[in-house]
């Protein structure tokens, strides 16, 4: 065993579109507190060497499907950090294209000669064993761990938030993507199954109008409901503005997570940081990462309307013990155990 074990860490995802998505928000926390184990040297690099640094392990904490991302001949010890192969799961809605097709194979080419594959849940170690043909003695499960910023936020600050954004009283709240798997038209059909008087704010970069697929399937299910003074766009709100994203967590009457399927999910754990209930589909690692402190519901809409309307109609102490257990739950849920854990994948090597 190595006294100091020298990592190579690629910090590409911190300065490109990954940036304020889960694979920047991973690449960010994962390696500050990495850089705090005494038994690592870790350098960052936007490139697969560093001058003057000869690792023993290069680690890329990303994995593009249809993008040669990964090399196929390798110099040092490599370890890959695969989130999720959604696109392969629902590959209708994922077209790839002949050069993605291409790609795809260069990839799992590559991750032959991997040392070792780190994934975020026990449902994506069984997704990259099935899809990439990767063995699953190779495949390490890591959890992550939410924004350790967010946190409750009192009712002046929930008020001038709701203020400054232009925010109903009462509002479910969803943050995240657009893309197919997030299942958002069910979610905004769900809403006309509720009381006219609670709204759905849906906050991320891309609620706005634009020619994809995904955008027309959202604005067209608002027009069947026909509920489009009930639907509210945050799209401004940055990882850098977190007392603003916390408030927004805080002030919602509950957080809905409605996807199909999911690789972790991050505002899950974010959610009950800000002691905001959850309803959750019952599906891929959202059975692991909500565990029994979500209102667990199908994928339809009216199932998740029915999900709401419980929550909604708890008693003040009822709520209070939920959301007690769940903040007590995500904070079992750490950076610092993301970073003690994949050290011990990387020791494994050696």
């Amino acid at each position: 065993m190595l006294e100091q074990i020298k990592i190579l860490l690629d910090t590409s995802p911190l300065i490109n579109a990954n940036a304020f998505r889960g694979v920047g928000v991973y690449t960010r926390f994962l390696i500050q507190e990495l850089e705090k184990l005494a038994g690592l040297k870790v350098e960052r690099s936007t490139r697969a060497s560093a001058k003057n640094f000869k690792a023993d392990i290069i680690h890329y904490p990303y994995f593009d499907l249809f993008f040669p991302t990964l090399p196929i001949i390798k110099k040092q010890k490599t370890v890959v950090t695969i989130h999720d192969v959604i696109p392969l799961i629902f590959a209708d809605h994922y077209p790839t294209g002949i050069k993605g097709g291409l790609a795809l194979r260069k990839q799992k080419l590559a991750l032959k000669t991997v040392q070792a594959v780190i994934t975020d849940s026990e449902a994506s170690k069984q997704d990259i064993c099935q899809y990439l043909d990767v063995p699953l003695a190779k495949i390490n499960v890591v959890y992550l761990a939410g924004n350790p910023l967010i946190e409750p936020q009192n009712k002046t600050k929930i008020k001038q938030v709701k203020k400054q954004y232009q925010l109903p009283q009462d509002y479910v709240l969803y943050v995240g993507d657009i893309n197919y798997n997030k299942n958002l038209v069910q979610l905004i059909k769900a809403i006309k199954f509720l009381p006219e008087g609670i709204h759905l704010v849906l906050l991320g970069k891309n609620f706005k109008e634009q020619d994809i697929p995904e955008w027309q399937w959202i604005s067209s299910q608002i027009a069947m409901s026909n509920i489009a003074n009930r639907i509210h766009f945050v799209t401004e709100i940055r990882g850098s503005n977190i007392d603003s994203l916390s408030a927004i967590y805080s002030g919602a009457l509950c957080y809905i997570q409605p996807s199909l399927y999911e690789g972790f999910g991050l505002p899950v754990l974010e959610a009950m940081q800000a002691r905001t209930p959850v309803v959750s589909t019952r599906n891929s690692s959202l059975i692991e990462i909500g565990d029994g402190h979500v209102v667990y519901v199908d994928t339809q809409a009216q199932s998740i309307a029915e999900g709401i309307k419980q929550i909604i109609t708890w008693s003040s102490e009822q709520r209070l013990e939920v959301i007690q257990q769940a903040e007590q739950w995500a904070h079992s849920f750490s950076w610092s155990k993301t970073a003690q854990e994949t050290y011990a994948v990387y020791q494994s090597l050696f």
